[in-house]
């Protein structure tokens, strides 16, 4: 299965009063620091000099002592982010730090991998055509009216923007403490690299060369597009 990213929350831990015009600029404050310095530690930092790297991906693996010592190495960087994300890895859900963060994802015991390619849709709403051009760029004159005429008249009216990109995934399968091969995870790994314990007998499946066909859009007869982006009226 999937994985969502877990909630943002201005800690009372680190901000006495998250709430106040003052705990907010200084949530802000802070997360930014930590955002600089997750940059900088990972400029230096990654790739992992101790780990391999599995094919051409940011990913890599080594025994478990391997890559303990390298998760260490960015556990000041992640305590910090949890501070912001305190329901990130505990149960039920286990959902992870966002990728925005840009913190290696790590996993252990892993047995098996299998690399995918799919075709996605990144998809966003606008509620007026001025937000849109300055998110998704220009549209000629013609599709300007059209955008505008699909607006005008309601209020509640609002543009959707849709652009096709290919999806890197790894599903990732793991024994617990008895051996058992868990149910796969599903990851989004490339914006963040994925960190693997690799187990005897570590198997690597690579179905990149074959992308999955994603499934029919809903939308057709763009009112515009820019060769990036297809906008339609939202439904």
């Amino acid at each position: 299965m999937s994985r969502r990213s877990a909630p943002f929350v201005a800690s009372k831990t680190i901000i006495k009063d998250p709430t106040s015009k003052e705990g907010k600029s200084l949530a802000i404050e802070l997360f930014s620091t930590l955002q600089a310095d997750i940059a900088s530690f990972r400029d230096d930092q990654f790739p992992p000099d101790i780990l391999s790297q599995i094919r051409d991906m940011p990913i890599y693996q080594g025994n478990r002592d391997e890559v303990a010592a390298y998760h260490k190495r960015w556990q000041p960087l992640i305590d910090r982010a949890l501070q912001f994300y305190p329901a990130a890895y505990l149960p039920p859900d286990n959902l992870p730090l966002p990728a925005s963060l840009e913190i290696p994802q790590f996993i252990y015991h892993v047995q098996r991998l299998h690399l995918t390619k799919t075709r996605a849709k990144e998809s966003i709403n606008f509620g007026s055509v001025g937000a849109l051009i300055e998110k998704c760029g220009e549209f000629t004159d013609s599709e300007y009216l059209r955008l505008e005429r699909a607006l005008e008249h309601d209020e509640t009216a609002r543009i959707v923007a849709h652009r096709e990109f290919i999806d890197l995934r790894a599903y990732v399968f793991c024994k617990n403490d008895k051996g058992e091969l868990l149910d796969p995870e599903r990851i989004r790994f490339y914006r963040t690299g994925l960190i693997v314990h690799a187990l005897p007998d570590f198997k690597i499946f690579d179905s990149r060369q074959k992308p999955r066909k994603h499934r029919n859009d809903a939308y057709s007869n763009p009112l515009a597009n820019n060769g990036v982006w297809k906008v339609y009226k939202k439904r």
